[in-house]
């Protein structure tokens, strides 16, 4: 069998070295601008990425605060943000409340709103609290926010009962003034 040589030619690098040297001679000028262009966009990049981060880092801070909330203090944050989210006639309910924490009106909808600040799972008995109490105070529809994630019997109990449930990651949304409903 044959043996192939791998031919090498290095005449021919020569001249194209020549030839890619005078085009960048020859326009000097518009690859400096070129290299200013990219050079500026690199920096914009690098200063978006900054304030991402530092806007990242900012709403990690205001959900570490969140979590050391009392329970009515947590209540009063919500409301807050409900009121900033386009909600209104919003109000806490008394402190015995059947379940619902917080009232609130938002395109002819009366919301009955259960608030749980907590460091576990909400489970299915905060969604029952919550449905049980509407009638008490006349609302139509219910919702249960939490700084914490569901377990799946409370989301399957509330896809069942038309509540609507709002975890962390869309709290955080709210608290951006994203519209969740």
């Amino acid at each position: 069998m044959a043996r192939y040589r791998k031919i090498q030619n290095n005449d021919a690098v020569f001249p194209i070295i020549i030839i890619f040297t005078a085009a960048m001679w020859a326009h000097r000028t518009q690859l400096l601008r070129l290299a200013y262009v990219v050079i500026g966009g690199m920096i914009c990049l690098i200063l978006f990425k900054a304030i991402l981060v530092a806007l990242k880092q900012k709403t990690a801070l205001q959900f570490k605060n969140i979590d050391n909330l009392d329970g009515l203090d947590f209540e009063q944050y919500v409301a807050r943000l409900l009121l900033a989210n386009g909600f209104h006639n919003v109000s806490l309910t008394e402190k015995y409340d059947f379940g619902v924490d917080i009232i609130a009106e938002k395109n002819g909808v009366r919301w009955g709103i259960q608030a749980k600040r907590c460091s576990s799972l909400v489970k299915a008995h905060a969604v029952r609290q919550v449905v049980t109490g509407l009638k008490v105070y006349g609302c139509d529809q219910a919702m249960v926010i939490t700084n914490s994630t569901y377990s799946s019997v409370a989301r399957r109990l509330a896809n069942a009962n038309d509540c609507v449930l709002i975890d962390r990651a869309e709290l955080s949304r709210l608290a951006r003034r994203e519209r969740i409903i």
